[in-house]
């Protein structure tokens, strides 16, 4: 498999692919490309970070962080967005393992971006509550959204 480099990942961004899809990039990919205004995106806490490790099996201090999300609150329960309800849906819905997941956010040697395709990308489900929340993500102006990390993105 061919990592995407940055220029393959601006181009596709410019020219969105028809899915939204998963792909391995270059590494340093995702720090050089520009975040969403500060006000969309807020850091998560220690406890949320826990909250993921704890998912995930593993420990907060194996993550790459730091871990940027969307600012925003689930209408239904009132938990404030973390990874978690990106992590949780995306094994839930069988796109991605929790051991696949648990690797890429642990793991130094990779890092993954997911692009948002024409077909309006994935949904997102509170991880307390499964209330979707996707519709109300989509914010600020840069080529990310929703969320980032060191290993791994959406845009």
């Amino acid at each position: 498999m061919v990592k995407l480099s940055y220029d393959d990942v601006v181009q596709m961004l410019r020219e969105r692919p028809e899915q939204t899809r998963t792909y391995e990039v270059e590494s340093g990919v995702i720090q050089r490309l520009p975040l969403d205004t500060p006000e969309c995106l807020r850091s998560m806490n220690e406890d949320e970070v826990q909250e993921l490790a704890d998912y995930l099996q593993t420990s907060s201090s194996a993550l790459r962080g730091p871990f940027q999300v969307v600012d925003h609150t689930c209408s239904r329960c009132a938990r404030p967005t973390t990874f978690l309800d990106f992590v949780k849906t995306a094994i839930d819905a069988q796109q991605h393992s929790r051991d696949e997941l648990r690797s890429v956010l642990t793991d130094a040697k990779t890092e993954w971006l997911t692009v948002r395709g024409r077909d309006g990308g994935r949904p997102v489900l509170c991880a307390n509550c499964d209330n979707p929340l996707l519709g109300a993500l989509r914010c600020g102006g840069g080529e990310y959204s929703e969320y980032s990390s060191a290993s791994y993105a959406y845009a």
